[in-house]
This record gives structure tokens, C-alpha cells and sequence, in this order.
């Protein structure tokens, strides 16, 4: 403890960790017949503390601070350490836990995304879509061949991109980026991705946008297959993730 000079008496929180407000309520202040603007050095005389004792409150303040030492000097708060300073930022370290960051992370989360469409990708990379092999290990389905009736078991590797309907849309747009390749399952592909996208060159964020969105498009067409019967062919899916991407491209945002 300093001399006290700048912090407030009852209302700073140097008392344990707490103001003396906090701790023991506003009656303290009437039964010191202390001001209740008053400064820490209020309560210091010559170089130590001097509490009234004119309550059992007081009583328990002025034993609590017997021990603590005054030095000379002006007031100073340190954050976490001595001599460190409180940042925004070191406070949300110190407060949140933190998990290590993944290697796909600026695959997903880049500037000027579509949220909706990056959420979908999110849930990609952690295994999170509720496919029909998950669902038949669960007992919740009896049927596991895929919604793109290619007489395989739908999984993530297979919807993405091993099924032959979502394969000739990744492969058209993968072209249009400027990559000769053809594609495989979801394990080749979050790899290849996690090599190759992550700078923040024009045609870095045009791929990484075009995946997220053909992904999305994908998900939704599966899903409309399976729950409402709704069968659209490659050409009308490849028209909903051009109008999406053109959109985003005009916008600015």
C-alpha cells in the first residue's frame, strides 16, 4: 500500500480485494465520522494506519490492515504483475479461457465472409453435421445412402466432396478459381485447404469464400432433399452459389 493519496477510502476496491463498502456497507462511513470522499491517507499517520474505533466494523478494519505495510511514494495500481498496466485485451486473456488455434482457422474466419456460410464450415472441420452414418449409429435412421443418390453411405468424407453431384460442383468452381485439380473426400480437401489458403490474396479470399459457400449450398440441397423432397439438378446449385458470391464481391462488406 502507498500513502494513499489518489484512492478513494471507502469506495476503491484496495481492501481486500474489495472496496470497504462492498464489504461492510455504507453504515461504516456514519459510525467513522469519516468524510465520505475521503482518501486512503486519511486513515494513515505518520506512516501508520489510525482507524477509528468506534464500531465492531472498524474494530475488524483496523485489524485486517495492521499488517499491511505503507510505503512512501504515490499511488499505483498494477495489473496481474508489478509494473504491468491493464489492457482490454489482457483482460479478456485473463478472463476467458483460450483454446490453441486451430490450422484451419483463417480457412473459416476471414474478412468480408458470409457468416451463415462459415458457420456451415465451422461445423465441417469440427465433425459437427449430423450425417447419416451419425445418425444411424445413434439408432435415429435405418437408411445411410446419400441424399444424391449415388448409392454410397453419406458421411462427411463422402458429401464432402467424394459424392459424384457435390464433386462436379467443388471441381466447376475450383476451376473458376484457377486450380487444376480435381477433388476428393473431406480429408483431402480440409488438407489441401489448410496448405493452400491461407494468405489473404485476392484469390485466397475469393476460394475460401467460393468453399464455404458451395458447402453451404450443398448442406441446404441435401437437407431439401431429405426433408421436403425438393431435387434440384447441378446447374440450379451452381446458380445459387454464383449469386451469393457475385453479392458478396459488389457489396464492400
Amino acid at each position: 500500500m502507498k500513502e494513499g493519496n489518489l484512492f478513494s477510502l471507502w469506495f476503491d476496491p484496495w481492501f481486500m480485494g474489495a472496496s470497504i463498502v462492498d464489504k461492510f456497507g455504507m453504515a461504516v462511513i456514519q459510525d467513522s465520522s469519516i468524510h465520505r470522499d475521503a482518501k486512503i491517507s486519511s486513515v494513515i499517520n505518520e506512516g501508520r494506519w489510525n482507524w477509528p474505533r468506534n464500531s465492531r466494523d472498524l474494530i475488524q478494519i483496523s485489524y485486517f490492515t495492521v499488517d499491511l505495510p505503507i510505503q512512501t511514494g504515490s499511488d499505483m495500481i498494477h495489473w496481474m504483475k508489478k509494473g504491468y498496466t491493464f489492457s482490454l485485451h489482457e483482460a479478456w486473456r485473463a478472463f476467458i479461457p483460450h483454446s490453441p488455434i486451430v490450422s484451419w482457422s483463417k480457412v473459416v474466419w476471414f474478412p468480408r465472409r458470409i457468416p451463415k456460410h462459415s458457420f456451415c464450415l465451422w461445423l465441417t472441420f469440427r465433425d459437427g453435421h449430423k450425417t447419416l452414418d451419425k445418425l444411424h449409429s445413434w439408432g435415429v435412421v435405418q437408411a445411410t445412402s446419400c441424399a444424391f443418390r449415388c448409392g454410397q453411405e453419406e458421411s462427411i468424407d463422402h458429401l464432402f466432396f467424394a459424392s459424384p453431384f457435390t464433386a462436379t460442383i467443388w471441381n466447376h468452381f475450383l476451376a473458376k478459381c484457377g486450380f487444376g485439380r480435381s477433388c476428393g473426400g473431406w480429408a483431402v480437401e480440409s488438407e489441401w485447404c489448410i496448405q493452400r489458403l491461407q494468405g489473404n490474396s485476392f484469390k485466397s479470399w475469393i476460394t475460401k469464400l467460393t468453399l464455404a459457400t458451395v458447402m453451404y449450398h450443398c448442406w441446404i440441397k441435401r437437407n431439401n432433399r431429405l426433408f421436403q423432397n425438393s431435387f434440384h439438378n447441378c446447374d440450379s446449385l451452381i446458380q445459387s452459389v454464383v449469386l451469393d458470391i457475385e453479392g458478396k464481391r459488389h457489396s464492400g462488406g
